[in-house]
Order: C-alpha cells, then sequence, then structure tokens
C-alpha cells in the first residue's frame, strides 16, 4: 500500500459521490480541485498517479467531462517566472540569517512594491499564525521565508529561520529520497483510517521516528537545533502541502506543532485548525514568488547554521526586494 493505492481509493469514492449527487457550485470546485492536485503532480513530472487512475477508472478523464458539463474550466496552472530554470548562484556561501537580514536592508532601500494579490493572502496567514507568549516558531524556508521576515522586522523574538527542505534532509541523511520515507508514513496513516489529528500522530509519529533510527547523524543534529530551543512550545510553519517536514520534528519534540497555508484535499479534515485554508489550488503561488523561490539555495547545514548560496540575477533580485518590501512595516 502507498501514495497510489490510497489515492486511487480516494479518488473512487469522490467520483462516486460527485455522480450520486446533484451538481453545484460546491460539487464543481471539488472536482476543479481534485483535478488540479493531478495537473500539479503532472506539472512536476509526476505522472504516476494520473495514469494509474486513467487505467482504473477514467477517473481523469470524468473530471474533466465533468467540468465541461457544468461550463467550469480547471484550475489553471501557476507558472514559474520566464527563465527561473537558468538562473545562476554566487559561489560563496553566506550564513541564513545575515543573508536575510542583507535582503531585508536592500527591500527597504528599495522604491518597488510588488502588486501580487497573492502577498496580501500570504500576510493574512501570517497574521492568522499569531504570536504567543513562551512559544517559539520554526519558519520552514523555502517557502515560509515572507512570513519569517514578516515577524523579524517587527521585532518578534523566538524565531528562527530553517532551510529544511528535501536538498537538506538529502545532504543530513546521504540520501536524496530519504523524505519519501516520512511522507509514507503520513499515507499509512491515512490508509490506516486515522481521521483525526490524535489518531494520526498516533500512528505516524512513532513510524517516522523508526525512519530516523536509519540516519542517526541526522537525527542527532535535528534534536541538537530543537534542544536549544527553550520555550514551552514550538510551532512549525510551513507552506504545505503534506507536512511532512513538520511532522519530521514533531516526532522529534513533543512540544512542535504545525501551523501551514494548505494541504491537499484529503488531509484537510486530519489537519483541520492548523492550516490558513483549504484552497489547495493556491498553494504553487508560493513558487511564483521570487524571492523565496529562486533567491536562496541551500548549501549546506553545518553546526547547527544552515548556509546559503545567493542568486546572481539582478532580474531575479530587484523582484525579491519589491516582494519582500510588501512585507515590511
Amino acid at each position: 500500500m502507498g501514495f497510489i493505492s490510497y489515492n486511487l481509493s480516494f479518488y473512487r469514492a469522490e467520483l462516486a459521490r460527485l455522480a450520486a449527487c446533484a451538481a453545484d457550485e460546491g460539487t464543481v470546485y471539488r472536482a476543479r480541485q481534485l483535478l488540479k492536485l493531478l495537473d500539479d503532480l503532472a506539472d512536476e513530472g509526476y505522472t504516476e498517479l494520473g495514469d494509474a487512475l486513467e487505467a482504473d477508472c477514467r477517473g481523469v478523464s470524468r473530471l474533466r467531462e465533468y467540468l465541461r458539463a457544468h461550463n467550469a474550466a480547471p484550475f489553471p496552472l501557476s507558472l514559474q517566472p520566464p527563465g527561473a530554470a537558468d538562473v545562476a548562484y554566487a559561489s560563496g556561501d553566506e550564513e541564513l540569517t545575515g543573508a536575510i537580514r542583507a535582503l531585508c536592508a536592500g527591500a527597504a532601500a528599495s522604491h518597488a512594491v510588488c502588486g501580487d494579490a497573492f502577498l496580501e493572502r500570504l500576510r493574512a496567514f501570517c497574521e492568522w499564525i499569531g504570536y504567543e507568549e513562551d512559544t517559539a516558531y520554526i519558519f520552514l524556508l523555502r517557502d515560509a521565508l515572507l512570513p519569517y521576515i514578516y515577524y523579524l522586522s517587527r521585532g518578534r523574538k523566538r524565531i528562527y529561520p530553517w532551510l529544511l527542505g528535501r536538498k537538506a534532509f538529502g545532504a543530513l541523511t546521504g540520501c536524496a529520497s530519504a523524505d519519501d520515507a516520512v511522507r509514507a508514513s503520513i499515507i499509512d496513516a491515512l490508509e490506516r483510517g486515522c481521521a483525526d489529528f490524535g489518531a494520526f500522530c498516533g500512528h505516524a509519529l512513532p513510524d517516522i521516528r523508526a525512519t530516523l533510527a536509519r540516519y542517526p547523524g541526522a537525527a542527532a543534529c535535528l534534536r541538537s537545533m530543537l534542544g536549544g530551543i527553550r520555550e514551552r512550545r514550538i510551532v512549525i510553519v510551513e507552506s504545505g502541502c503534506s507536512g511532512t517536514f513538520p511532522m519530521l520534528l514533531m516526532s522529534l519534540d513533543e512540544r512542535a506543532d504545525l501551523r501551514m497555508y494548505t494541504t491537499y484535499p484529503y488531509l484537510t479534515g486530519v489537519y483541520s485548525g492548523r492550516i490558513f485554508t483549504p484552497r489547495y489550488e493556491e498553494n504553487r503561488l508560493f513558487e511564483t514568488l521570487e524571492s523565496q523561490d529562486m533567491y536562496f539555495s541551500f548549501s549546506s547545514l553545518r553546526e547547527g547554521r544552515f548556509y546559503v548560496r545567493r542568486c546572481t540575477s539582478a532580474a531575479v533580485e530587484a523582484r525579491a526586494l519589491a516582494e519582500v518590501r510588501v512585507f515590511l512595516p
């Protein structure tokens, strides 16, 4: 069992519901969301689920036919800026917190302000996260860079930018796909019927700890970094969707909880109260923001500090400064 099998079961049930009830605004929206998930995966080069669903029950075709029958278009793909694949990075490393402060200083001196409407939604996400006493906030970059800057520029303490994603975890473990096993624990919890957050964590977190036992050096490094945080609670902030790295950190420290912008349609119930919006279709809008998607590239993690390399493109830098300017007071 796994990602494909769980999703096949999920999509069969969703298609049956669409066929069994009268169409309305809600059902059409649901069909658009379901198709968007498949379109996003295909756009990222992962076509296996769509192919399996089509072979199993004509699932992709049925969703497209449903939308056509009700005069609705699929959600569009979120396109990266032109030239995104061709950016280059400086050869020298910079410590992450210092690099972010330099980025903020440049944005403060700039007069350009980005007009992307999604940035206002992202500001609302920052306000929704809140700021509580005796609570530390870990912002998982790349996609939580702007929320971190929102907190930093308002003088908030107990905030930590961690560039912890697939690339960094791969460097820590020596296995580029090590995070796949963490995601597998999340899917396994769903397959076992864990529908509320407590039961979900009760199954997934021990499984994730078992995965981390294969990488004792990585586990020790992350535990040490978490151990340096003294607050009673730790909130892990991420864009979404699976909650892979927030759940990984939660498996290492019982103080930790998560807050995400959104999640997959089949995880909205499990993560209820911990996601800002169920609008999964907004998730890839994070990838259109150059400050988060392209400006910094992970270089290394040494002695509990993240190091990055900065993009050398003047166009990317100008756009990044304009985006950051929106988040400064």
